[in-house]
């Protein structure tokens, strides 16, 4: 497959429609036996910036094992990641079969070395399931979500752990919001945040946790939730207290922080859903991805959302919380 059969669809700007495209690409594993097994893996084409052949690579010092080398493509000095090594999956080494994709998120270019690039399907959300239903996902999983085919499974990897495992330094796990001086963390502060509970939702466990840890030390109550779907279900539930007791949702939520790419249900459906309710309508929701370009984000202010945040931006979370959720900074 050439860059020229793959359509760049700026699916994420489809108002809420729940879909995505996926480019099926093959890891060969190398069996004990001399033959291989074909392993299915996915990502979203809106990750991918083209396909090519391996380019020559020149070492980079003091590299990870994982590193091929570096490469430059149109003036981009772009890392080389043996994708297989990193799994973990023991390859044929023989370079001149192989292609690369070059991805192109949170303000990054990867190239990852993969065996072969099979096609684009497009599926819907609903249809891309959680792996946990297939296991128990924890922090350190690299499979985010799983599409069924007629007899095999596609594995949707979770690049953003892959690229910060690979790329310490380019991690947001590297922020701490306590060391930030343009947030302030005093008494006042925290007892203004520990009266909020902020929802996040992302699929990526790994991410969450992030998220999760700027918030919380800054003074938040969390909620998580491991999909779109995931989250309307226990917003839902929400509704049903209130009802019950005479209350609003506020009594259990205050504001919302949404990934966009998720299985079951995406955040942009997830937050064209909540819109279209009278309990969230007006509820603080902030979009969190790392395909947030100007037009994704100015479909998510269409949808409703208050405001947005690509991935790298972390340190931007705390300060936009509290302009929507406290009354006095």
């Amino acid at each position: 497959m050439s860059m020229n059969d793959i359509k760049k669809p700026d699916i994420l700007t489809e108002s809420g429609t729940n879909e995505l495209e996926i480019i099926e690409f093959h890891l060969h594993k190398t069996l004990p036996s001399g033959g291989y097994k074909v392993c299915h893996y996915g990502i979203n084409v809106a990750k991918v910036r083209e396909v090519i052949r391996v380019p020559d690579t020149e070492d980079y010092p003091n590299a990870q094992s994982h590193m091929i080398g570096v490469f430059s493509l149109r003036d981009n000095l772009i890392p080389l990641v043996d994708l297989a090594s990193w799994l973990g999956i023991p390859t044929c080494e023989d370079l001149t079969q192989k292609i690369v994709i070059v991805t192109d998120f949170n303000k990054m270019i990867n190239g990852f070395l993969v065996d072969s690039v099979l096609s684009i399907h497009r599926v819907s959300w609903e249809h891309v399931e959680s792996p946990s239903q297939f296991l128990e996902s924890g922090e350190q999983d690299c499979v985010v979500a799983v599409v069924r085919r007629d007899d095999y499974l596609i594995m949707i990897l979770d690049f953003e752990r892959i690229i910060s495992d690979i790329n310490p330094e380019l991690s947001m796990d590297k922020y701490d919001v306590t060391q930030d001086k343009n947030v302030i963390i005093d008494d006042s502060m925290l007892a203004k945040r520990q009266a909020k509970t902020i929802m996040v939702v992302d699929d990526s466990a790994f991410i969450r946790k992030m998220i999760e840890k700027t918030l919380q030390s800054s003074g938040y109550n969390i909620l998580d939730a491991k999909d779109g779907q995931d989250a309307l279900e226990i917003l839902e539930d929400f509704v049903r207290l209130a009802e019950e007791e005479g209350g609003t949702v506020t009594h259990f939520v205050d504001a919302i922080v949404s990934d966009v790419e998720m299985p079951r249900m995406d955040g942009l459906h997830l937050l064209k859903r909540l819109r279209d309710s009278s309990y969230y309508a007006k509820t603080p929701i902030v979009m969190f991805s790392s395909l947030m370009s100007e037009g994704n984000r100015l479909k998510a202010l269409q949808l409703g959302a208050n405001d947005t945040i690509t991935k790298p931006e972390i340190g931007r979370m705390v300060a936009m919380v509290d302009g929507l959720v406290l009354e006095d900074k």
